[in-house]
């Protein structure tokens, strides 16, 4: 009997080996990576012809869809089976989204909050107490109406923790066969939502921070997700390829001609929504399949551990000094071109801010993770799967 128990619980560890072995998405860190770099060019180089950032935060928001409503998809099979309670699913995941989430943060608004009062930038209202509650996105589109410098990166921060705060209590109380149906629909009310506050002619801050495209997005990820834990995939060549051409066409379309035929045909909003589309076919042909050069290339070293750290690096970025290594006289005899010094500059906020997210990655993010694992077999231990407990009961009798 001893022999057998060890049998089995041998075979219930490598099961559980193999679903976190599946779990694992080759190419999301290099994706992540690619993303945090758009957003600093966007911040940073003030690259105006394209909206870099609002791509980076776009793909930011298809792989926490992704990955959130993926592991509540499973969590909802894994209730449906009775090896795991609803109680403790959800404590489980707002304990890690709380630890991922608040320390670094919260850390970060104290120290600016006491910078503000001393010295960093004194004179501007930078709403730090709405940053606080995680309602930047109302601060910033209904309040102030503007963006508020250094901290408006914030309201990508408060979109996401929003999303966290309603997608277990949606998904974990909807059936698993139901929840792709779910993701749906909170497609096509984001894509009305985000048309309708074009027709009321909203402003650019409300548009870019409050708008129901965001959620759009998080659901088209974690559509992605969802059909691929139900192995529901279309050709990879033509989706990708698909994708990859519609996001060309609509992220080229502001600085075309206005002579040309589709900047005639379309507005605004739906060039955004037609990028959104186009951006997730993209995403689904990277996540939907094992290989390829795409995704051996975002698993390069140096990208995924940028895309790991990714998280300090958005945070930290745009508060270090536009001056900083801004040294034009250094340059001037060597007679070097004008965008040397820029470039310089650049390279050295770049490398800063790596630095900074290394550094809150190893001393407070890292080590903050690891608890995941205890805290989690705790809560399992409080509340016991369903199932166990009626293999408890058996073997009492």
């Amino acid at each position: 009997m001893k022999s057998s128990g060890r049998t089995r619980a041998a075979v219930d560890t490598h099961v559980e080996h193999a679903g976190h072995a599946k779990r694992h998405v080759r190419g999301l860190d290099g994706l992540r990576a690619l993303a945090v770099v758009l957003v600093f060019l966007s911040h940073k180089a003030h690259v105006e012809a394209i909206d870099v950032g609002k791509l980076g935060v776009w793909i930011f928001f298809l792989i926490s869809g992704f990955l959130i409503i993926g592991e509540l998809h499973r969590d909802r099979l894994r209730i449906e089976a009775g090896s795991a309670r609803r109680q403790a699913v959800m404590c489980v995941f707002f304990m890690k989204r709380a630890l991922r989430i608040f320390p670094i943060y919260y850390l970060l608004l104290i120290a600016l909050s006491i910078a503000h009062a001393l010295f960093y930038q004194r004179d501007v209202d930078l709403g730090l107490a709405w940053h606080f509650a995680f309602l930047s996105i109302y601060w910033i589109g209904v309040v102030k109406d503007g963006w508020p410098g250094s901290v408006s990166l914030f309201w990508s921060l408060a979109v996401e923790q929003q999303f966290y705060l309603v997608a277990p209590f949606l998904l974990v109380l909807t059936p698993a066969s139901k929840q792709r149906r779910v993701c749906v629909l909170m497609v096509v009310a984001g894509v009305i939502g985000h048309l309708a506050m074009h027709a009321a002619d909203a402003s650019e801050p409300l548009l870019y921070a409050f708008s129901p495209l965001n959620a759009a997005l998080l659901a088209l990820g974690g559509l992605c997700g969802v059909m691929r834990r139900q192995g529901i995939a279309g050709g990879r060549s033509s989706i990708g390829s698909a994708g990859a051409l519609g996001m060309l066409l609509f992220a080229t379309l502001p600085i075309w001609d206005q002579w040309t035929l589709p900047v005639r045909m379309l507005n605004s909003a739906w060039i955004e929504i037609g990028l959104a589309l186009s951006l997730c076919m993209l995403f689904a042909w990277i996540v939907g399949g094992p290989g390829g050069f795409v995704v051996r290339a975002l698993e390069c070293e140096p990208l995924a551990y940028l895309g790991k750290i990714s998280y300090g690096f958005y945070l930290f970025h745009n508060l270090i000094p536009a001056k900083f290594g801004h040294v034009p006289s250094w340059f001037a005899w060597l007679h070097a071109p004008s965008w040397m010094p820029t470039l310089f500059a650049l390279t050295l906020q770049f490398a800063l801010a790596v630095l900074l997210a290394h550094l809150s990655w190893h001393l407070i993010e890292k080590p903050l993770l690891e608890l995941k694992k205890p805290l989690e077999a705790a809560i399992a231990r409080r509340l016991p799967a369903v199932r166990t407990q009626t293999q408890t009961q058996t073997q009492s009798r």
